[in-house]
């Protein structure tokens, strides 16, 4: 999940803001039906599943791979989950696999035993219980982390639990790229599989239009592939759906040229309103869009600076200020500016720093068209907003619009489409996502009650405008929104009856609760 990029400028403001590759294989077979299908067993404790025995079966089957609660392994993984309340969660045991084999294995122990369990690739999500879970198994996929080149460096075999960081660290000294998220610590799969709209989203599309080929562990410990040619509605499904199919153990994505870029942050006071408003519509609605542009625009709130605007630029070309932000560097109200040529694995390493571990976290998403008068109304929905958090200790209220332009969805369509549903009119859309941050869970009822205002707020603004549009972004949809419904009717009826075909007896709408389920 990114983030704002906007947390250094505490220290400077001195305020406490807080084929090439593998051949599209099936091992053992690609049937999705199986005899290991979820029967509860007796427990002693009364639970629905004999808890003890899940984890020490795990145990005599996995070995060291299996560990427990006061362990250095439980403790690292545990302690190693971005938002806070998903370090609070304590799992029975914890299955770190280091092959698709062993998530085979866990499955075939969990699955016949009723077992619940949660996946975690990069842990990097809000939501409490998204990719862990109490009193069940989490499968760690952090050992799942290489990131190999193809022979023609036109492709990347990625592991589920790989982060962003570690794939553009070995991509960047070749000249290359895949796309991804913003942030070095977000994690390649649970991004993926919810769409993954990156800097570079017009450029190439978003990361999930981008996999070539998913190797996925179905619910009966199979392990298969799935691409155009081989189970291609599981490949599309994956495209956007989830994690509601499988564990994938393995993406392969298409690479592209990428040496260095200009990128970097510029802050603004909140005098500057007016002219970036202005300047973020007709950014938007450029028709001759340049699609080396990548462009993030924050609304930054703390207590102690009030309101402020925050740009985030990436350009795919070491172009210093490249003609298509020369309108946001002529803004009056400019305080700081530390754009410069830079790679993108060093870029994404300085925006995971801004977003560290351990807070407490709140988001959502929401979309509407790109609309001058609807831009203005969101500054004054958004700062009435921030009277409800200010007493809020350390808070970090920040709302980033991204803009998406047509050239993202036809990018999509050309790599074979997805199941998000989006379509982007020539004005183009902006996805608008909260990100709130906070030290203490004391607080979190009152925030959460304010991020859902201010949810309704924008969508009832957006609607009465005529410019709401249903796109919900997975990757950060608040927990009381449906992002899948989002997608439209056909697509979602697509998803279940996939779903359906390769997880008949519904494992992972029913043992893995974690994460939006159909």
């Amino acid at each position: 999940m990114d983030t704002p990029a906007w947390t250094w400028l505490r220290i400077v403001l001195l305020v406490p803001l807080s084929g090439a590759l593998a051949s599209c294989v099936t091992r053992p077979a690609s049937s999705a039906s199986s005899s290991l299908s979820p029967t509860p067993t007796s427990s002693t404790s009364g639970g629905p599943w004999n808890r003890p025995t899940c984890c020490d079966v795990l145990a005599s089957t996995l070995g060291s791979k299996v560990s427990f609660p006061s362990s250095n392994a439980y403790n690292a993984s545990i302690s190693s989950y971005w938002s806070q309340q998903e370090s609070e969660i304590a799992p029975r045991c914890i299955v770190s696999p280091s092959s698709a084999s062993d998530v085979s294995a866990a499955l075939k122990v969990l699955v016949p035993r009723a077992c619940k369990f949660a996946v975690r690739g990069g842990g990097h999500g809000a939501i409490a219980g998204i990719a862990n879970i109490d009193d069940g198994v989490t499968i760690d996929l952090g050992g799942l982390s290489a990131v190999t080149v193809s022979s023609d460096n036109k492709k990347v075999k990625v592991g589920g639990g790989a982060s962003w960081g570690a794939v553009y660290a070995r991509l960047s000294p070749l000249g290359l790229a895949a796309p991804g998220a913003r942030h070095a610590t977000v994690g390649v799969g649970g991004s993926s599989l919810g769409g993954g709209f990156g800097f570079f989203a017009p450029k190439v599309g978003f990361a999930c239009d981008n996999v070539v080929q998913f190797e996925v562990v179905l619910a009966n410990g199979n392990i298969v592939t799935a691409s155009p040619r081989t189970n291609p509605n599981l490949w599309r499904a994956l495209r956007g759906g989830g994690n509601n199919f499988g564990i994938v153990t393995e993406f392969t994505f298409k690479t592209f040229p990428l040496g260095p870029m200009w990128a970097g942050e510029a802050y603004f006071s909140a005098s500057a309103l007016e002219a970036q408003t202005q300047t973020l519509y007709s950014f938007t609605a450029n028709t001759n869009y340049d699609l080396n542009a990548g462009l993030t625009v924050n609304y930054a709130f703390t207590p102690a600076s009030g309101p402020l605007l925050t740009n985030t630029y990436a350009y795919a070309q070491p172009v210093v200020n490249p003609p298509i932000f020369q309108p946001f560097a002529t803004m009056a109200g400019q305080l700081l500016n530390n754009t410069s040529v830079t790679t993108l694995a060093d870029f994404s390493v300085a925006q995971a720093k801004e977003s560290p571990n351990g807070f407490q976290e709140i988001t959502f998403a929401t979309t509407f068209e790109n609309d001058l008068g609807m831009l203005r109304e969101l500054w004054a929905i958004y700062t009435a907003s921030t009277n409800s958090v200010a007493n809020v200790s350390g808070i970090q209220w920040s709302l980033s619009l991204d803009p998406i332009v047509p050239a993202v969805v036809a990018r999509s369509d050309a790599n074979g489409g997805n199941v998000l549903g989006l379509r982007v009119p020539a004005h183009g859309l902006i996805l608008a996502v909260l990100t709130a941050t906070f030290g203490s869970a004391g607080d979190y009822e009152i925030v959460q009650a304010a991020a859902d205002k201010l949810l309704a707020d924008i969508m009832e603004a957006a609607k009465a405008r005529g410019v709401f549009n249903p796109y919900v972004d997975v990757n950060h949809a608040g927990k009381s929104q449906d992002p899948l419904a989002s997608y439209g009717l056909a697509n979602l009826a697509f998803l279940k009856a996939t779903a359906l075909h390769f997880d008949p007896r519904g494992v992972f709408q029913t043992l893995m609760p974690g994460g939006f389920k159909l």
